[in-house]
């Protein structure tokens, strides 16, 4: 069951639609790609969320099959496949700038364009246009303008003028420029019409004016085939930008109330760079022509239904079937019907349509659609072929919906991984029976296997843990049992009940930093003790947890430094995912946090082990510590005893308690059993002051040792220090061992 997670490389330049579509790092579709298909074979994508599937599957020489209704999603797609050069970005750019705009050929579009956005500089005067700005929502005006001054400089900010305000006022939502744009997407008897107006409140009015001038244009431009394509491409990236919607990835379409206007022809020549790449020869081919393969590697990308692309292709001729799997996502699907309607036509847009009545998709609605689907590819599934799921901000609603549909739609779930810090998950399945939940529980039995599920999961990590986890566990658990009902009024509601079951347990299961919330994804949840029965209450022995995730990870990188070599750092993420799979799988931040206690990073971008956290020389550095705190209180009168914990006795009693550590796995001290003293103290390295905060913020468990003050930390250096100082004295040790503490303690009370 469990998948080592594959989690890719971060893209190093921002992606056209990047704030639309899964957020899908490079090289993931490519590992799968290699693992489970050959050169030649055909690689089908049904939901066509995110060009980067289709991309790496034909650098890898598959034949690729796309499915989307969506002509925006296509368009990213062409543009993916078949990047134009700057060059002709740039031609097709000013093609469309020098378009006429009237009866004197001088008069040009762009000049027109960038005339609305017309003001002056706030110190000299000069004219000048604007950058963009900045409105107050409420006023209904702007309030400050961005800029750059031709004789002053810039970039620069300042308060709008009155010439500023009135300039806005001249447009409005009920012109001749406004109606042209709602009467390209629907007609004044239309009942989608009132969600048309809705969409179209997402522009400023004075950008609706630009967009219209420029469609008008564009229409009428006698431009060939492949520049129309240039142009599409930079006008949605424009359109994109130009939005006010204030939300890094934002799902519905509302506006928020200070917002920022940009100048939509500055928004076309930012779309320049970003679309731009290496030009790649034309490798699409008609549908059969692809399936018989006699072309090589290809691509096609289909714009009706899946069902009708499958019924074209030979049955199990699909050895991979890969997508990354869509969310609702209301606002980028009503935006591209409204962007696919005013680029080609309302006929363009006839699939997407049903978006702009729809406002609310809930996750019944999502796993009903997602079934549909998956369903309807399952013939094309190579016996022995793998299906296989890439879902990007992985919420618990969404990983609900897409392992209960996989299952109603006859899929076996072979493995599966999940990275709660970065809510991405991924999944396997082979193909299966028809029939979900082949083996009926019954609401007792979903109940039981959802809180063994959710035990077996926090017993392995040994730790607080996210919501997204122990949730996640569940699912994947009752899938790959045969255990999901499939009801489609209601496909996620019964198991859902069931988790409720576990999560009011409060016998057996505890949230952390949860307050007085009742929502399950609140807080960290953990076992009520610090050790998990086997099998329920009153079912026999106490199984003794492992020891804490973090613990083991820690230990992981340390391994992967410790070859000698220098490392990339995706080597040692991906390393850490492949040791820790499934339910396991580290954070990134928990990984990058270990790499960055004892590792730098040099010049060339590799991280090497740092000189003084070698094996050997912390094995030196440790005696050394626990003879000069041997010295320490022997000089201060104390009888020492013990080695490591080191104890400093008086009259027969623990005064101060040591424990020295040159990693940072202080859980065995702080969760032990605690050694009777006045006041117990780690000693570590100071390189270990960051992970060990780290650690303590994330482990709600850890915190109360610090903040009690039943131990306090204490570094190498302060050791040192109150050592060679020969005026310290048993009244001012105590402070002397309190004066280095950890840089950020007053954070430690934050719940992560």
């Amino acid at each position: 069951m469990s998948l080592a997670f594959v989690p890719g490389f971060t893209p190093t330049r921002p992606r056209f639609l990047d704030r639309f579509l899964p957020p899908l790092a490079d090289g993931i579709a490519a590992h799968f790609v290699q693992a489970h298909s050959r050169a030649g074979d055909l690689v089908f994508d049904p939901f066509g969320q995110t060009p980067s599937v289709a991309v790496e599957a034909l650098s890898l020489d598959r034949r690729v099959l796309v499915a989307s209704s969506n002509p925006i999603l296509r368009l990213a797609l062409s543009l993916a496949v078949r990047p134009p050069a700057l060059a002709d970005l740039k031609s097709a750019l000013t093609q469309l700038g020098d378009a006429s705009v009237g009866p004197n050929p001088a008069d040009r579009l762009e000049p027109q364009v960038r005339a609305v956005y017309q003001t002056a500089c706030a110190e000299c005067e000069t004219p000048t246009t604007a950058d963009a700005f900045d409105w107050d929502a409420d006023a209904g005006e702007p309030v400050e303008k961005f800029y750059v001054c031709l004789n002053c400089g810039g970039p620069r900010q300042a308060p709008t003028s009155a010439d500023d305000r009135a300039l806005a006022k001249r447009f409005s939502r009920g012109g001749p420029d406004y109606q042209v744009l709602l009467e390209r997407i629907t007609s004044a008897d239309d009942p989608n019409r009132a969600h048309a107006q809705e969409a179209l409140a997402v522009y400023p009015a004075r950008t609706l004016a630009a967009i219209a001038a420029v469609l008008v244009k564009l229409d009428g431009l006698p431009a060939e085939r492949e520049t129309r394509r240039l142009l599409a491409g930079l006008l949605v990236a424009a359109l994109d930008a130009t939005t006010v919607l204030g939300q890094e990835r934002p799902k519905v379409l509302a506006v928020p109330r200070r917002y920022r206007e940009l100048n939509f022809w500055l928004a076309l020549e930012s779309a320049l760079d970003m679309l731009a790449g290496t030009p790649l020869p034309d490798r699409s081919l008609p549908l059969d022509e692809l399936i018989a393969g006699s072309a090589g590697a290809g691509i096609y990308a289909h714009s009706g239904p899946v069902r009708e692309l499958v019924a074209r292709l030979p049955a199990g001729s699909c050895p991979l079937i890969m997508s990354a799997l869509p969310r609702p996502n209301q606002a980028f699907w009503t935006l591209s019907a409204v962007w696919a309607a005013w680029l080609w036509g309302r006929e363009s847009a006839e699939a997407q349509r049903a978006v702009l009545h729809r406002r609310r998709y809930d996750w019944a609605w999502h796993a009903r659609a997602l079934q549909a689907t998956m369903a309807a590819c399952r013939p094309a599934l190579a016996p022995g072929g793998r299906c296989v799921g890439l879902v990007a901000e992985a919420e618990p609603g969404l990983t609900a919906a897409v392992v209960t549909a996989a299952a109603a739609a006859g899929y076996d779930l072979t493995g599966w991984g999940l990275r709660a810090d970065t809510a991405e998950a991924q999944l396997e399945w082979l193909p299966g029976a028809y029939a979900s939940g082949q083996h009926s529980a019954g609401e007792v039995g979903l109940q039981r296997a959802a809180r063994e599920a959710a035990l077996d999961v926090l017993r392995a990590r040994a730790e607080p843990s996210r919501w997204a986890s122990v949730h996640f566990a569940v699912w994947c658990r009752l899938a790959a049992e045969g255990l999901l009902p499939w009801q489609a009024d209601d496909p996620v509601g019964p198991v859902n009940r069931a988790l409720e079951s576990v999560w009011r347990d409060t016998t057996t299961f505890t949230r952390l930093g949860a307050g007085a919330s009742d929502d399950p994804a609140t807080g960290l949840w953990y076992l009520r003790d610090d050790v998990a029965q086997n099998g329920g209450p009153g079912a026999g022995p106490r199984q003794p947890l492992a020891r804490p995730l973090a613990d083991r990870v820690e230990a992981e990188v340390l391994r992967q430094l410790t070859a000698g070599d220098p490392v990339e750092e995706q080597d040692v993420i991906r390393a850490a995912c492949t040791a820790f799979p499934g339910g396991l799988t580290p954070g990134r931040a928990l990984v990058l946090a270990c790499l960055g206690s004892y590792a730098a990073r040099g010049d060339t971008g590799l991280w090497q082990l740092r000189p003084e956290d070698a094996s050997t020389q912390r094995a030196q550095e440790l005696q050394t510590i626990l003879a000069e705190l041997r010295a320490l209180g022997g000089r201060h009168g104390y009888d020492v005893a013990g080695a490591n914990p080191q104890e400093w006795r008086e009259a027969g009693e623990n005064v101060y308690v040591f424990g020295i550590l040159t990693s940072a796995v202080i859980s065995y001290y702080l969760l032990g059993r605690q050694l009777p003293a006045r006041r117990r103290f780690l000693v570590l390295p100071g390189g270990r002051a960051g992970l060990t905060e780290f650690k303590l913020r994330r482990d709600p468990r850890l915190r109360p040792a610090i903040q009690a003050g039943a131990w306090t930390i204490v570094k190498f250096r302060q050791v040192r220090l109150m050592l060679a100082d020969a005026h310290l004295s048993r009244s001012t040790l105590e402070p002397a061992l309190l004066g280095d503490p950890l840089e950020h303690m007053e954070q430690l009370a934050l719940p992560e």
